[in-house]
């Protein structure tokens, strides 16, 4: 109960006394105009509400993590009437505003307007609602407070950061990618019994268990240095707050490796799975732009499973013919063991990085001699190089 609230019935209180023991016209119409203040702040209220509007809108509908936007906004009253308390609550878990509050008070003479223009900035890649959130209304008496959502929010499209970096949690990528520069033979279709000494890399797994024995792909004089991106497109909550920071950490470290590559003129391919797996190319930094558009638009869902990840990826020869793996992930559990096992046992070495608030919650990797768990946190800010 507020403050007002309480001494208007103690007003009204004493005016019951005394009506009961004095009567009289003024004590009466002291008691008539107290009973009906109530009303009249209700009917306020309500035709506050009635009339009342508010408008906003972004420079762009379609915005970028981090990038600050056009955003403005205008409190209109067209009507001959004053609307003494208006306050806007703004969505403040995936946005900020810069320059406004939730605790400032307008006040809106008749026939009047008051606007706002400031930058918006949007935290994290996906859909969801920016700007106002609600609005809280008070009457002339302060005697009641209505709050309620805001009808026509603004539902932004956000697309991933792009960030030009060297580093990934406690690892360099040209460290990383080392490996990737040597020649490495291309295997034919062709195999033969392996011999000691034989790169373990070029086992064919299928053919050895078809003749009980270890076979190995038969080489040739070409090379192979495409380096594999692994995108794990599961979504593991449905609770928005909790997908949307680890999703965007996921397309934006993505989107770091694959454009450091590109400007070093090592040929990357991105794995996703969708429908099915998909596959994208980041060639060079003249077609990246093209590849920012479609690691942009990938998709996340729940029925993106590891299972169907592991099965898809198994098919696909060209993955274990890369000279190396980034496997990206916000998720562990059996199957994910199951594809880092496969990885490991083709001689591929994997950086695994895994999108985790608690790096204690990294899988044990103890028995994987070809993997460097990389664990980032969904919050963090990926060191740009200098004079980016």
């Amino acid at each position: 109960m507020t403050r007002n609230i309480r001494i208007w019935f103690c007003l009204w209180v004493l005016s019951v006394i005394g009506i009961s023991f004095r009567g009289g016209t003024v004590t009466y119409g002291f008691f008539t105009v107290l009973t009906l203040v109530p009303l009249f702040s209700l009917l306020y209220l309500f035709a506050v509400y009635s009339l009342f509007h508010i408008y906003q809108e972004t420079e762009q509908r379609f915005v970028t993590v981090n990038e600050p936007v056009a955003y403005r906004f205008a409190l209109v009253n067209e009507y001959p009437i004053q609307f003494v308390s208006i306050r806007v609550r703004f969505f403040s878990s995936f946005s900020s505003i810069t320059g406004l509050d939730d605790e400032t008070e307008y006040e809106l003479p008749p026939r009047s307007r008051i606007e706002k223009e400031t930058r918006l900035i949007c935290k994290y890649r996906g859909e969801y609602e920016i700007g106002v959130k609600e609005i809280e209304i008070q009457d002339f008496f302060r005697l009641f407070r209505i709050k309620y959502k805001n009808k026509e929010c603004i539902h932004a499209v956000v697309r991933p950061q792009l960030i030009r970096t060297d580093t990934l949690g406690e690892i360099t990528l040209s460290d990383a990618v080392r490996e990737s520069e040597r020649s490495r033979s291309e295997p034919d279709i062709l195999s033969r019994e392996y011999i000691p000494g034989d790169d373990p890399r070029f086992i064919n797994w299928t053919q050895s268990a078809r003749n009980g024995k270890l076979m190995t792909r038969i080489l040739t004089g070409t090379t192979h240095q495409e380096i594999a991106l692994i995108t794990d497109t599961y979504r593991a909550s449905d609770v928005q707050r909790v997908f949307l920071p680890a999703e965007n950490k996921i397309l934006e470290m993505t989107l770091a490796v694959a454009y450091y590559l590109s400007r070093n003129q090592i040929r990357a391919a991105e794995y996703h799975l969708a429908e099915e797996l998909v596959s994208l190319t980041a060639d060079n930094t003249r077609q990246f732009e093209e590849f920012y558009d479609a690691v942009s638009e990938i998709g996340f869902s729940s029925l993106h499973t590891h299972g169907l990840l592991y099965e898809a990826v198994m098919r696909r020869r060209d993955i274990f013919e890369s000279s190396m793996v980034f496997l990206i992930l916000s998720a562990w559990d059996t199957e994910t063991g199951a594809l880092l096992k496969e990885l490991d046992q083709n001689g591929l070495q994997t950086v695994l990085l895994f999108i985790t608030e608690n790096e204690n919650s990294l899988p044990d990797l103890s028995g994987f001699k070809n993997c460097t768990p990389v664990p980032v946190s969904p919050f963090a800010e990926l060191p740009k190089e200098p004079g980016v």
